[in-house]
């Protein structure tokens, strides 16, 4: 088995190919990123089995003559401009790398190796504004992008399925939502609450968070769960769907805070609204119906809320 994933040396990418590697460790993974410099720091797999290439995928002809030359069975596409808050400053850049690098990898799949099992990695962020918000979103509900990162996610999902329609590659699309653990960028907010309790215990801060909207809900899956999900996608899902990777159910920003000072012994924290991290747009309720993956997969997610916050909490201890 070759497989190919791409942002192999970000959060989710890392823990891909780790567990990957423990699926099956004579599987032959080739990584792509922008810089993959530090991955086999964090790799734990038999690193004589791995290829890493330093490609931007927006980069035409290096990705189609990897594609070519490597003729992978199965590509898992993570590599994206993936925050937000980033995607409001840098719309142009974000819209060109999340949509002409996957673009790009399914024309060189179409040219060169169309039996390739093509994961399509979007996001929950499509829905946008949700009209029944007191129901869990299901993947047959429309469309509604509210941010270029979302817009950007969007034209990648209609991308993919042309694709399984048109030349019957066999594409998979999922709809991840928020996805929290160890490693995760303090650009997300589980990581950025665990961060700043983190300074505020060793004394690096005063005992202050700021935050930005707290009274938004979000539907919050543990990372091992997440690629796990992507692995059943890809080996036991049906080509050309589209599956919701989320825990079903939904969680009040507040009530994240809440949990992570309830595992400090700092319990004297004061809150402090950050205007600079207010989204322009914020939906109030995002949360999903997992039962499509559930279904078609069998894949049923592992770790609850409370064990993905305390390990992201002791993961910035020991960094901060």
């Amino acid at each position: 088995m070759k497989i190919l994933i791409t942002g192999i040396n970000g959060f989710v990418g890392t823990y891909l190919a780790n567990h990957l590697s423990k699926i099956d460790n004579s599987s032959i993974i080739a990584g792509i990123d922008i810089s993959t410099g530090s991955f086999f720091d964090k790799y734990k797999g038999d690193k004589k089995n791995v290829k890493l290439f330093d490609i931007d995928l927006t980069d035409e002809k290096n990705v189609e003559q990897l594609i070519k030359d490597f003729l992978p069975d199965q590509i898992y596409h993570l590599a994206a401009q993936a925050s937000v808050s980033n995607s409001w400053k840098e719309p142009v850049n974000t819209f060109k790398n999340n949509v002409f690098g996957g673009i790009n990898l399914l024309e060189s799949i179409r040219k060169h190796n169309n039996r390739c099992r093509f994961l399509s990695v979007c996001t929950a962020e499509e829905y946008g504004i949700f009209e029944n918000s007191s129901e869990p979103i299901r993947e047959e509900a429309r469309i509604y992008p509210t941010n270029p990162y979302a817009i950007s996610k969007a034209a990648l999902d209609f991308f993919s399925i042309t694709y399984y329609l048109g030349y019957k590659i066999p594409v998979f699309v999922s709809r991840s939502f928020n996805h929290i653990g160890p490693g995760q960028s303090d650009d997300f907010v589980c990581s950025d609450f665990a961060k700043q309790i983190a300074q505020i215990e060793k004394k690096l801060r005063k005992p202050e968070i700021f935050v930005g909207n707290l009274e938004a809900y979000r539907d919050f899956l543990d990372v091992r769960d997440v690629v796990n999900a992507y692995y059943y996608i890809m080996n036991k899902g049906k080509p050309g769907e589209v599956y919701n990777i989320c825990s079903g159910e939904k969680i009040r920003i507040s009530d994240i805070l809440k949990i992570l000072i309830s595992f400090s012994k700092e319990k004297k924290i004061s809150v402090k609204i950050d205007s600079s991290k207010l989204r322009p747009v914020d939906n109030e309720i995002i949360y999903g119906d997992n039962g499509k993956i559930k279904k078609h997969t069998g894949w049923m997610p592992g770790y609850s809320i409370k064990e993905a916050l305390k390990d992201t909490l002791y993961y910035w201890r020991n960094i901060v």
